[in-house]
């Protein structure tokens, strides 16, 4: 038994770990949520009831955490290691790594973000989702095949005191591998993307991965409208007034593919 003692030595400031295997898994669930709410306040989190589907393997994860800028989202199952990691676990996050998000979702994230349809339909086809399971203690095979899978985990231990306050440990932290940063129209007069003026790329010289993954250099700069990102060398590949999408890595590179639908 885990025992924290917090403050002076008072029965009231000792904290025991709360056996998250001997309670409901929504129990847990719900302690993951608060957590969340907490930690990442630049975040909507919320339980998810939108289905995705591999082959033939449709799933429900449990829960969603979107950033509120729209830039990335996390797709999380919280789940407790007493459970069969080759028999459920994996199933699962595979379907939410590499499955399709169904029409279901649309209505979910429409519900609990307050926007319309026709935007939470772009969200999903362009906004990279990243995957993260939430356990309730650490186990080195769970972390070595999930890895596998560029799957994220975290744990979440609660300790609850005699006075009835609990506190929360979360173990790691979800990192964004990649984010959206906006659309932009490509003008061959120009010979530069097009982007709102807000857009979050830097003034100056930038690194640009294109289409095939060749890097090049690029120059933003604004004007009292938009911001212009040319590249300084050659005519990039796009044509004219097509629409393009920039991303941005967790290393800050940037990369730009073509819109979806384009």
């Amino acid at each position: 038994m885990t025992t924290i003692l917090v403050g002076e030595c008072d029965k009231l400031n000792l904290f025991q770990i709360w056996d998250a295997d001997a309670a409901l898994e929504t129990e847990f669930e719900l302690i993951v949520a608060k957590a969340l709410l907490c930690i990442y306040p630049n975040y909507h989190c919320f339980p998810f009831g939108g289905t995705f589907k591999l082959e033939d393997n449709v799933r429900r994860p449990d829960l969603a955490l979107v950033a509120k800028d729209m830039s990335h989202w996390f797709v999380i199952e919280v789940e407790l290691v007493s459970h069969s990691l080759d028999g459920h676990v994996l199933p699962q996050v595979r379907t939410f790594r590499y499955g399709e998000p169904q029409r279901d979702c649309i209505s979910v994230l429409s519900k609990a973000l307050s926007m319309d349809r026709n935007r939470i339909e772009t969200f999903l086809l362009s906004v990279p989702r990243t995957v993260a399971v939430i356990a309730n203690k650490r186990h080195r095979d769970w972390e070595i095949a999930l890895r596998s899978l560029e799957v994220q985990m975290l744990t979440v231990l609660a300790f609850n005191s005699p006075g009835g306050i609990q506190a929360v440990e979360i173990d790691g932290k979800l990192i964004a591998h990649q984010e959206h940063i906006g659309f932009g129209e490509y003008v061959a007069t120009d010979r530069a993307i097009r982007f709102h003026r807000g857009v979050r790329l830097p003034d100056g010289e930038i690194m640009v991965d294109d289409f095939t993954g060749a890097g090049s250099t690029w120059t933003v700069r604004r004007d009292g409208i938009s911001a212009w990102a040319a590249k300084n060398r050659g005519a990039p590949d796009i044509i004219n007034g097509s629409w393009v999408q920039i991303m941005q890595a967790f290393d800050g590179r940037f990369s730009i593919r073509r819109s979806p639908g384009a």
